[in-house]
């Protein structure tokens, strides 16, 4: 059973705790990383009331926080253009990235375009570690269902530079890579197919070949994306969901041009068809997950109208964690940063342009990405 107003989860100052707070009574609760079995793991999605996690050894695994049950992926090194060397590199085992391979498949043997050609064809393969996959190799994991009771598929994204999205299902634990030209940037899976959004604004779907096991894509839409809104505002996210009538929705965030670290969502534009207007329901983004709910009675402390965001620089955040030793937090503020919008979770109003806190939810040292969180018993 599941619970139908969304929580934030994240990991505390310390990984020895797992934060959770739920939006619905601005209630608080942690529980034990090591008892979950997600000790020092980024979490890469959040789905059905599962979280899925990397760990330090770049491995992929999926979580329920609240019952306990958890369960592998399948390894990583099952797509064909990745290798695991136990031979030392910069004193740390790594993960060997056939790039000539992984082109190939990318773009279907075409040639690469000028912009995406990976350094030299002198080096062709990219090394990372364990950790350095959680930062620059993978971005997101989407699940077709509950893993209960044991059957369900995943479409695993990866960065942007990568490009290509990989599929792996509980009958046949390995990935199977699609080629992508343009790059996933965000996927759901709506009404029995996932979904995806390309970089370019394109819109897909998915279907798994029942004989071979190989999923292909079908365009269905492209958002329009290239008009100018403001030459003070920069385009910096696009996000995939679905209204709970079934209608596909494209969510356009832009950021106040700056300075890096200041990220505060100042405008949102829902489109194919655009509008501000998404009557009685809320949306919920960020890199982990994207949903939407209506507004009933047992919706309490949800706003309709409103877009419940929360930070999706993943790169910054395994920077600042891998760093964070170098560094001090004080939980002591001014009342001027009291009242600053937080980086990591905001609530921003369609209708009139807005963006507050989410009541009740004290500003966080970074540890890791708040994900949104429907837990399910």
């Amino acid at each position: 059973m599941a619970s139908t107003s969304p929580w934030i989860v994240f990991l505390g100052e310390s990984e020895e705790k797992a934060m959770f707070f739920s939006l619905a009574d601005s209630r608080a609760a942690a529980a034990r990383t090591s008892d979950l079995g997600m000790r020092r793991d980024i979490v890469l999605g959040s789905s059905f009331g599962w979280l899925t996690t990397a760990d330090e050894l770049g491995c992929l695994q999926i979580v329920n926080p609240v019952t306990g049950q958890r369960s592998r992926l399948p390894d990583i090194t099952t797509i064909p253009f990745v290798d695991y060397s136990e031979l030392l590199y910069g004193n740390k085992e790594h993960y060997c990235i056939n790039m000539d391979l992984l082109e190939r498949t990318r773009y279907e043997g075409l040639p690469v375009p000028v912009d995406e050609r990976w350094g030299s064809t002198l080096s062709k393969t990219y090394m990372l570690t364990g950790v350095q996959m959680r930062q620059w190799f993978y971005r997101k994991v989407i699940l077709s269902t509950s893993p209960c009771p044991d059957s369900y598929a995943a479409m695993l994204i990866l960065h942007r530079k990568f490009g290509v999205p990989a599929f792996a299902t509980s009958e046949h634990p390995t990935w199977n890579v699609a080629p992508s030209h343009d790059g996933i940037e965000d996927a759901i899976h709506h009404d029995g197919r996932f979904y995806s959004i390309s970089y370019s604004g394109a819109v897909e779907t998915w279907e798994r070949d029942g004989a071979t096991g190989e999923y292909t894509s079908k365009l269905v839409a492209v958002a329009p994306i290239d008009r100018v809104v403001n030459e003070n505002f920069s385009l910096v996210r696009k996000y995939l969901t679905a209204m709970t009538n079934g209608r596909l929705v494209v969510m356009l965030k832009y950021t106040w041009e700056t300075r890096m670290t200041y990220r505060q969502p100042r405008k949102w534009s829902c489109m194919l068809k655009e509008t501000r207007d998404i009557g009685d329901a809320a949306m919920f983004v960020g890199m982990n997950s994207s949903l939407c709910v209506s507004m009933t009675p047992v919706h309490p402390g949800i706003k309709p109208g409103y877009v419940y965001f929360a930070d999706d620089q993943l790169e910054q955040v395994v920077e600042c964690r891998e760093r964070r030793e170098r560094y001090t937090w004080s939980h002591h503020h001014s009342p001027e940063e009291e009242n600053k919008i937080p980086e990591q979770v905001g609530v921003y109003s369609l209708k009139d342009d807005t963006v507050e806190l989410v009541q009740g939810l004290a500003r966080q040292p970074w540890s890791s990405l708040p994900v949104w969180f429907t837990p399910s018993f």
